[in-house]
């Protein structure tokens, strides 16, 4: 096996007891899952390799949560991989199929094993790394144990057999090896080197004189190996050294061996020189080359892979580099379909061209591919973010330029996010959140463009969030309200109806008005059974009204959005309320907006008329800020407009507005030419009130006729006039 390259802990001093945290137990749903990813990416021949993969899996979360950490005990693994890879059968494993097994294997893990195994911050990337390392030289080890066994085996039968050999059977055995002899003097000199060597070495022919060893090992390992042979020299333990070493050839050219160099006693007892079989190992160090450069690079670009740009971060942040990191997140707009309509081989050669671009347009700043069209940019000590959105400004220029392929003529964008940061404080996940945040900003904007991140309305983002994510169950718990703004006759200031307005009693932000979630509730589709919910208690506080008032009674306004209207069922659940609470279908009003008939307006005003028929009142909410015409409102089977307030708000001063005054009192003649009630909203002072019964408008709402209170007030407000 290979050597340790430290003891007792190879990643330096272990941390404070007291900080360090056991990683969580890994789910076996979770393992085996990756399993079964691993033996699809790795094994793509052998339907059994699922159960395999997932033993040594459950022994890498061992290795992982281990207290103390040692990652030494990963070597195991690595050793047991080289015998899935072969299957079981060690014969049909070489170092080709273990490149083809371990390169795309790395991957996955470094990949994988953070998320499935709750590897998290600097010790879980610090375990992760050398754990995986590890694994590799347990790869690489077992390939050398088994060409080892033979020799072994030969070593022995030695002393049995040594009696039967003489002189010619030993200068045989040393010029017709297959595998390097060199005799070595005590004081270091290179006494001779067996035919094997010779050629190793490309010398024509034998040494004609001792050579010092210098003239044969490499400068970096000369120290290492002087060292290890005056150990052995000196006659005490070990009486065998084994050691990987890098050779010169006489081409220059450098040859990775390994070395089992015995010490030889002479007549008297006292080790008289040194003799040496050296075995070539240098394919099996290319493999491990590849291997390191397979789990660090991309295949198709060569630029670093998601885990060097991950490392990169990681260690920004640990200290003693950079004092404020920059990210440039950048995903190529329409890729996909280039990809899908073109074919991959167009698509690669779009990515081959694109890496270079930004490589080149990078400077001296890391370009690494993170996904299948998304590239980072990783930059050290801005200035700030300034510095970093103009390299993503020469990122997007460089991309600017049509790409020619195969008589295509490709023309590209990206959608950049661009983050910044000091490395005192905060982390590379922020950071990469952070980037990733803002390069969705760019893309939902249509691409073609770099946005910087904002942690202001990233935070509101947030805040959007945690509303939708509790808007669905808040109906269960019974966490919405409704209080109703009554709708005032300005000729008499009598209340004609009431507006039912919801509220939303949030357990941690307070009231929560409608502006804030009705637009989410929309676009999640919440508002279905929101709306249902908010039918139901309005009708069944307006029959409650009704059973007190009678015919005096005031109707209940409810707003409809444009996606209930679009519920096929719809009008029954409408007539269903009205049955089950007992409320006379006119002492009902539905409010919608024009936004709502211009979907499917044919199944709308369908709808409408229905309800219209069965005695409904039907509103048009927010009147004058849409494109309706003429024609449009005739067709439409409304009781009533209700003009938005921005028309109102021109007549709250002594010297009106002439221009709101003349659009109102336009507004008011063309409701009333059509038979329409007119509604005026944000009715706030008595010169508003005043001017617009002068006007003709039938009824007005806002605070000057009082805010929004609950239901039980109403039959109170209806016994009064109000607003005079």
């Amino acid at each position: 096996m290979v050597a340790p390259r430290s003891l007792p802990d190879p990643l330096g001093p272990r941390c404070d007891p007291t900080a360090c945290r056991p990683f969580p137990t890994v789910e076996g749903d979770r393992i085996d899952t990756l399993a079964a990813r691993w033996a699809e990416c790795a094994f793509h021949d052998d339907p059994g390799a699922a159960a395999h993969l997932a033993t040594l899996l459950r022994k890498l979360a061992s290795v992982l949560r281990a207290e103390p950490f040692w990652p030494l005990s990963a070597r195991a693994i690595g050793a047991e991989l080289v015998t899935a890879g072969g299957r079981g059968d060690p014969e049909r494993t070489d170092a080709g199929d273990v490149e083809g097994l371990v390169a795309p294997s790395l991957r996955l893990l470094r990949r994988e094993l953070p998320g499935a195994f709750g590897l998290q911050g600097a010790e879980g990337e610090r375990r992760l790394t050398a754990a995986l390392d590890e694994m590799v030289a347990g790869v690489v080890g077992a390939l050398r144990d088994r060409i080892r066994v033979d020799r072994d085996e030969i070593d022995r039968a030695r002393p049995a057999r040594a009696s039967a050999v003489d002189g010619r059977h030993i200068r045989a055995v040393y010029e017709q090896a297959v595998v390097g002899i060199a005799i070595v003097a005590l004081d270091g000199k290179v006494l001779d080197l067996n035919p094997a060597l010779c050629r190793m070495f490309g010398l024509e022919g034998p040494l004609d004189q001792p050579r010092p060893m210098s003239d044969f090992v490499h400068p970096d390992d000369m120290v290492d190996v002087v060292e290890r042979l005056k150990r052995l020299a000196g006659g005490g333990e070990p009486d065998v050294v084994r050691m990987e070493m890098r050779l010169v050839r006489v081409d220059s050219r450098v040859m990775w061996v390994h070395v089992t160099a015995s010490r030889v006693l002479g007549e008297d007892g006292a080790p008289s020189h040194v003799v040496g079989l050296v075995e070539d190992v240098s394919d099996r160090h290319r493999l491990w080359s590849r291997l390191r450069e397979a789990s660090f690079a991309d295949q198709l670009t060569r630029l670093p892979n998601q885990a060097v740009a991950d490392q990169w971060l990681h260690r920004a942040f640990a200290g003693g580099g950079p004092s404020r990191v920059g990210l440039c997140a950048l995903d190529l707009d329409g890729f996909h379909a280039i990809n899908d309509e073109l074919g991959q081989q167009i698509g690669d050669r779009l990515l081959l061209g694109v890496a270079g671009r930004l490589h080149l347009a990078a400077g001296n700043n890391v370009v690494c591919r993170t996904g299948d069209d998304e590239f980072a940019v990783l930059i050290a000590d801005p200035t700030g973010s300034s510095d970093v959105s103009r390299i993503a400004d020469r990122l997007q220029a460089a991309l600017a330029t049509p790409f020619h392929i195969d008589g295509h003529t490709l023309v590209v964008s990206a959608s950049i996010g661009v983050a910044e940061a000091p490395t005192a404080r905060g982390s590379a996940a922020e950071l990469l959140r952070a980037a990733d945040v803002a390069r969705g900003w760019a893309r939902a904007l249509g691409g073609g463009r770099r946005v910087v991140f904002d942690p202001e309305r990233d935070a509101a983002e947030a805040a959007r969030f945690a509303l939708l994510s509790g808007l669905r169950g808040a109906i269960d718990r019974g966490e919405f309200r409704l209080v109703y703004q009554p709708l005032v006759r300005l000729a008499d200031g009598r209340v004609r109806g009431a507006e039912a307005l919801v509220r939303w009693q949030h357990p941690d932000q307070g009231v929560v008005g409608p502006g804030q979630f009705i637009e989410l509730a929309e676009h999640s589709g919440a508002i279905v059974p929101l709306g249902r919910w908010v039918l139901q208690a309005a009708c069944e506080q307006a029959a409650a009204w009704w059973r007190e008032l009678g015919d005096e009674a005031p109707f209940v306004s409810v707003n409809v959005s444009p996606v209930q209207l679009a519920e096929p069922t719809w009008v029954h659940e409408v007539t269903r309320v009205l049955a089950a609470t007992g409320l006379p279908a006119h002492l009902l009003q539905l409010e919608i907006t024009e936004q709502a008939v211009l979907g499917d307006e044919l199944v709308v005003l369908g709808a409408l008329g229905e309800l219209r028929n069965a005695g409904v009142r039907i509103a048009l909410d927010d009147f004058g800020t849409g494109y309706s015409s003429l024609a449009w409102l005739r067709r439409l089977p409304v009781h009533g407009l209700k003009i938005d307030g921005s028309f109102i708000d021109g007549l709250r001063k002594p010297s009106a507005d002439p221009t709101d005054t003349s659009i109102v009192r336009a507004l008011i003649e063309l409701a009333h030419a059509l038979g329409l009630e007119v509604t005026a909203e944000w009715v706030e002072t008595a010169v508003q009130a005043q001017r617009l019964a002068e006007l003709g408008c039938d009824v007005g709402q806002g605070r000057w006729f009082g805010d929004a209170g609950p239901g039980g007030w109403v039959p109170e407000l209806s016994r009064r006039s109000i607003g005079r």
